[in-house]
């Protein structure tokens, strides 16, 4: 009994260890790790957003759209032809007079009658003729102009992808030179401050020097919540979850 609590014991142990090491892996810090690594290339990226793409797929309906108008283009010539086909079955009662004899008599006769009627045409009009062929291209010239759309649109989506990949890794570079440059103004501000206790510096020398920190700071800020952004439009744009926590939020 107490061997198989020992065991049980390391075999949670061991969930709870490989857990914790696949949710650590998750955790992304701009100012050691490089975000490059952690993301997939950056064709793999390209594609990723062309196929999850919304505009691609319309592009992809509307070719499909007017190839079937197309079809249609090419099947028009059977309007004009025409097949009917009437049937008629009933029972008709009639009243007929007798106007031959001297007296004028009514009587009542009954018919059963079968009706039926086929019927076939041909109308042309001249335009079937001479405006046919050109009909069916103008719907081939309109799946051409909805496939280069889709070009247009492949290539600004990917201009768009190329945009977030290197803004991201842009703004991790400011991260981490206003990170050193906000570490430098700390250590500074805190030199001040002893300066200023023992009267070497004025009240206005600490102030600038201050200023400098807050500005830094507030640098040091604005680089991770662009950083974010980029992060989170590139997400958007690709279709894809990267499932990175960053440690700067």
């Amino acid at each position: 009994m107490l061997g198989m609590l020992v065991i049980i014991l390391f075999m949670d142990g061991s969930i709870y260890a490989q857990k914790r090491t696949v949710d650590s892996s998750m955790f992304f810090n701009p100012i050691t790790d490089n975000i490059v690594k952690r993301l997939p290339p950056l064709n793999v990226l390209i594609d990723s957003a062309a196929y999850n793409s919304p505009d691609m797929h319309y592009q992809d309906l509307k070719a499909q759209y007017y190839y079937y108008e197309q079809l249609s283009a090419q099947r028009a010539w059977l309007e004009h032809f025409s097949l009917n086909l009437d049937l008629n079955l009933g029972k008709w009662n009639f009243w007929d007079r007798n106007a031959i004899a001297q007296q004028t008599q009514y009587y009542r006769s009954e018919s059963i009658r079968d009706n039926y009627a086929i019927g076939f045409y041909i109308r042309f009009p001249l335009a079937t003729f001479f405006d046919r062929r050109n009909r069916i291209k103008k719907q081939k010239k309109w799946i051409e102009i909805s496939l280069t759309q889709k070009e247009i649109n492949r290539r600004f989506l990917a201009k768009e992808v190329i945009d977030h990949y290197n803004n991201l890794v842009q703004y991790q570079n400011y991260i981490r030179i206003y990170n050193q440059y906000q570490n430098f103004t700390m250590m500074q501000m805190r030199m001040a401050q002893n300066e200023y206790l023992n009267g070497e510096i004025s009240t206005a020398e600490l102030t600038r020097l201050k200023e400098i920190q807050t500005r830094g700071a507030i640098n040091f800020q604005q680089a991770i919540a662009e950083f974010n952004k980029e992060y989170q439009l590139l997400e958007v744009t690709t279709g894809m979850k990267f499932n990175l926590i960053n440690i700067l939020r």
